[in-house]
């Protein structure tokens, strides 16, 4: 029998771990390399439609993920101004009965434990943030700010919009900015009593808009505001 075949991995974010999953349920090893030193619980809430759901469902972890999310029943659109209902769309069973899966609502956090706990111990490896990788005629090398080197027969790059795997590979890009800036925080769902959150809602306005839904099993409203802006604030991304 020939060798395994050396998988690594860098990013430990979503798509990291989603694609280190899929690979161990195809019978390799990957080893994933994230480069903070510890998994702390960032970010806010993520909506996962129908084909995430799906996608989910194929790493068999769509029960793992429904249990710590919230489902609403309705996706409301109201106006900015008046408040007035501009629609209202059927979610809980009714994307399942047309789609073939549902939908939910999920921090972030919790998406990423439960793609974590479905890896051997011993997949990620913290504190190994890329620099740069280099492929080779049978094999790719990676580097590692501490300037340590790893190599694999195949590396995939899942770290992020500042990748270094893809300024390696493609060069650096210049980001476009969108004219667009987002505004989001997480709050008990006992301090917005008067807020209606067992939905999820969008309110829209002229330059902007607000959207309110709930996450982790219903307990945390995640708002997410967004709005037209000339000058462009750059701030980190999770």
């Amino acid at each position: 029998m020939g060798r395994a075949v050396r998988i690594a991995v860098i990013g430990g974010g979503i798509g990291g771990l989603a694609a280190a999953r899929a690979l161990q349920q195809h019978g390799f090893e990957p080893r994933v390399y994230e480069a903070a030193p510890e998994l702390k619980e960032i970010g806010a809430g993520i909506a996962l439609h129908p084909n995430a759901m799906k996608a989910l469902r194929s790493l068999d972890l769509e029960g793992a993920v429904r249990a710590v999310a919230w489902e609403s029943e309705y996706q409301v659109v109201r106006d900015g101004r008046s408040g007035r209902v501009l629609t209202k769309t059927p979610q809980r069973g009714y994307l399942e009965q047309r789609f073939g899966a549902t939908g939910c609502t999920v921090h972030r956090a919790d998406l990423l434990d439960s793609l974590g706990a479905a890896l051997p111990t011993g997949t990620v490896q913290l504190a190994a943030r890329c620099v740069s990788v280099q492929a080779h005629a049978h094999s790719a090398s990676a580097r590692f700010a501490d300037g340590s080197e790893m190599e694999a027969d195949v590396i995939v790059g899942a770290d992020g919009i500042h990748s270094a795997v893809r300024a390696s590979l493609i060069g650096p890009e210049t980001p476009r900015f969108t004219g667009k800036v987002c505004w989001r925080f997480l709050v008990p769902v006992d301090a917005v009593k008067d807020v209606d959150s067992s939905n999820y809602t969008l309110w829209l306005g002229p330059h902007g808009s607000i959207m309110v839904y709930r996450v982790r099993r219903g307990e945390l409203v995640n708002v997410v505001a967004h709005c037209d802006n000339d000058s462009w604030t750059e701030e980190s991304w999770t």
